[in-house]
Order: structure tokens, then C-alpha cells, then sequence
């Protein structure tokens, strides 16, 4: 016998002004969580700050509505009287598309429910108010689910997702004992980088340090700081204006321009400048980040 869930005599949710903006979506049939903008991890259950990176710059967006089951339990006997005409009904932890995991009145579908089954926001109305729950994809037994949701690439990723306009800067002085180590690593013994009177003669009236000491400063800024641990290059573009000498300051940056949802993807702007201002590098570059946390 069916029963009508929206009778139930159920109590409501105690709501503040953090978790208001949860319940205003339910009522209109979202699941909205919250997200990170700096770190851009899915936060869930509603928070002040970040536990990813400490950020408090969390904003609301709606949830795919998509997710997995990851566990549940068939309710027998309710912690409260008013859920016990429904009883015994199902209740589960699901993993969001996203990434949080949301406990969750689950909706029974044609078959049993098993752990690892897709699941679907179902917006219920019970006890008199709409609630976020959710149902199961019905498929074959091991068939995947067709999704048409953006996959998040950037789950497991150290420092998460980062937001187009972020940018990061490092500065250094470049010696001798860079020259060395770059020659130690490729062979490279080019004369101007070497004979001081010779290379005072030339056009550039100074020993210089190899070009991949002056592109180094950006291998140290993606890796640490920008898109951060473990990322890579995949594609460089970069045209090298100005020769940098020993003993110079310079400034690498790197600007992010674009970035993939579905892969750990990023093209960024890049630039290197000596003390005086003066642009030494400039160009373009495409990084990947290797997850290095568990997804």
C-alpha cells in the first residue's frame, strides 16, 4: 500500500542563516551545495569556511542532481513517531557527482538497491515541505549510466580547481652556480655563458644565463603555486625579448586564461621580467595537474 509521504507528521529542519540558502533551494526543487572560490572544491554540509583550504569564500550553486549510493539502511523502526506510517522505508549516504557525500531519503525503483547504484535527485514532498531525496537510475544490472553532467576533473586534485584571472609571482636572483647546474644537466657550454670577455663583446655585453634557467622560475610557479602540486607542461609558446645576465633579479608570473571542467587542464599567460621592469620572457602555456589526492 502506498503512502502519502507529504502526510507524515514529521518535524522540520531547524534553519539558520548559513543553511537558509539549502533549504530555499529545496524548497524549489534544487539540491544546492556550497563551493569554494579559491580552492574550487564542493563543500557539503553547509560551512563558514572551506575544510579543503580554509577559504571563507564559499557561494551556492546548484547541484548535477547526479550521484552514487554508497551505503544504506532499511528503517524499521523511526527515531520518531511521525516517520513510522512510512516505515520500513530507505535512507542512504550518496556521493554527489561533485564530490561531497549527502545523507538522503532514497526512493524505492523497480529492483533492490545496492551499493554503487546511480542515483537521481527526486525532490519529495514529505511531512508538508519538499526535501531533496533521490532515486535510482533504472538500468540493466552493470550497465553505466549515460551522463550528460560535465565531469569534474579536478577531484583529488591539492589545491583544486583554480578560477580564470588567478594569478601567482616569484622572484629570484639568478648566479653563476644556476649556469653550472643547467650545463651539468644538458651539456650546454656556450662561450656567453662562460667567458666573461667574450661575452662582454658581444651584443649583449654580459655573461647570460641559458633560457632555461630564465623559463625555470615558471616551472618552480606552476609546480608550488599556480595551478600547484603536480602539475606539468603540455604545450609551451614562449619568445624569449631579453637576454637575463648573473646576478639579476628576476620576476616570473603566470595568469590563469582558461580552464577545463571535465580534465585538470589549463592554459595560462606567462611572463618573466628583470629588475628594471624590463620583459625578458612572454608567452603562452598549457598544464595538466596530476591528481595527488584520493578521488
Amino acid at each position: 500500500m502506498a503512502i502519502d509521504l507529504n502526510a507524515l507528521k514529521t518535524p522540520g529542519p531547524t534553519i539558520t542563516a548559513l543553511t537558509k540558502p539549502f533549504w530555499d533551494a529545496a524548497t524549489e526543487g534544487r539540491l544546492a551545495i556550497q563551493h569554494c572560490e579559491d580552492c574550487g572544491k564542493a563543500v557539503f554540509y553547509p560551512r563558514p569556511i572551506c575544510p579543503h583550504c580554509w577559504s571563507k569564500r564559499l557561494a551556492w550553486k546548484d547541484a548535477s542532481g547526479r550521484g552514487r549510493l554508497k551505503s544504506f539502511s532499511e528503517v524499521h523502526k523511526p527515531g520518531h513517531p511521525g516517520w513510522q506510517p512510512a516505515a520500513p522505508y530507505l535512507v542512504g549516504l550518496v556521493e554527489l557527482a561533485e564530490g561531497p557525500t549527502i545523507l538522503s531519503f532514497i526512493l524505492a525503483g523497480t529492483r533492490p538497491l545496492q551499493v554503487g547504484d546511480m542515483l537521481l535527485l527526486a525532490p519529495t514532498g514529505i511531512g508538508g515541505r519538499v526535501l531533496p531525496a533521490f532515486k535510482p537510475v533504472e538500468q540493466s544490472r552493470g550497465e553505466a549510466a549515460m551522463s550528460t553532467e560535465t565531469k569534474d576533473g579536478w577531484v583529488g586534485v591539492v589545491k583544486g580547481r583554480p578560477q580564470v584571472g588567478a594569478f601567482a609571482e616569484r622572484t629570484r636572483r639568478t648566479k653563476m652556480s644556476d649556469i653550472e647546474a643547467f650545463t651539468d644537466i644538458t651539456g650546454d657550454r656556450n662561450p656567453l655563458h662562460y667567458d666573461r670577455a667574450l661575452a662582454e663583446k658581444s651584443v649583449f655585453g654580459k655573461l647570460i644565463v641559458q633560457g632555461g634557467v630564465t623559463s625555470g622560475i615558471l616551472n618552480a610557479l606552476v609546480a608550488e603555486d599556480l595551478p600547484g602540486p603536480g602539475t606539468v607542461f603540455l604545450e609551451v609558446a614562449w619568445k624569449f625579448v631579453k637576454a637575463v645576465g648573473v646576478d639579476e633579479e628576476i620576476t616570473g608570473r603566470v595568469e590563469v586564461k582558461e580552464v577545463r571542467p571535465d580534465k585538470p587542464i589549463c592554459k595560462i599567460e606567462t611572463s618573466v621580467r628583470n629588475g628594471q621592469g624590463e620583459l625578458c620572457l612572454t608567452g603562452t602555456a598549457t598544464v595538466f595537474t596530476v591528481p595527488l589526492q584520493s578521488a
